[in-house]
């Protein structure tokens, strides 16, 4: 009997949020050198009382915070471009990176890929907010580290226009129409399934 489980992680993806309130995006842009991707969901449950019992049962999905790790994000002039655009910094004319304070960093929607032994993960989280990077420089020893470069990130639930379907993603897997076309576009035309 097959059994399944997702490990590992790559195809990352951003894509830069044109409207938030519309919900549209540009094309997605791939992030070679996907180390590893940390989420953390926030769900707040709470029981409100009255009349002596329970009168209200609430779960709410806040999104999340995390870090995504990279081995290179300033391989070309163009990914050099979007990163600081994600994370609030400026080019400046001669090609330096400004590390500006007080730059506004861009929302965005994330990608990535967990391919699995089993069957393949494609995830989508839709509205993404990074942090200025952290890393750790370390002297050269007998064996060569490469400096990651770890992004704290947020993420925060929508709501998809036209619909009632209150959402921080949405997840493809293999076998799935889109699967194949998962990294074309960010799609938000999600039918709601009811009972």
């Amino acid at each position: 009997m097959a059994r399944n489980g997702f490990f590992g992680v790559k195809n990352s993806h951003f894509a830069i949020c044109t409207d938030e309130d519309a919900l549209t995006y540009e094309d997605p842009v791939h992030v070679a050198g996907t180390v590893a991707i940390s989420m953390e969901p926030s769900v707040e449950t709470a029981t409100s009382y009255a009349d002596n019992e329970p009168w209200l049962d609430k779960q709410q999905d806040n999104g999340g915070s995390g870090t995504m790790s990279f081995y290179d994000t300033e391989g070309t002039v163009e990914l050099r471009q979007l990163i600081a655009d994600l994370v609030g910094y400026e080019i400046a004319q001669d090609g330096r990176t400004i590390l500006s304070a007080d730059r506004t960093p861009k929302k965005f929607a994330f990608m990535c890929e967990q391919p699995g032994h089993v069957l393949g993960r494609r995830r989508c989280l839709l509205m993404c907010q990074l942090s200025k990077p952290t890393q750790e420089l370390n002297t050269i020893q007998d064996t060569p580290e490469i400096t990651q470069l770890d992004y704290p990130f947020t993420w925060r639930p929508v709501t998809i226009p036209s619909t009632d379907i209150r959402t921080s993603g949405y997840d493809s897997f293999t076998g799935l129409a889109d699967y194949a076309t998962f990294f074309d576009a960010v799609d938000i035309e999600l039918a709601h399934k009811t009972e």
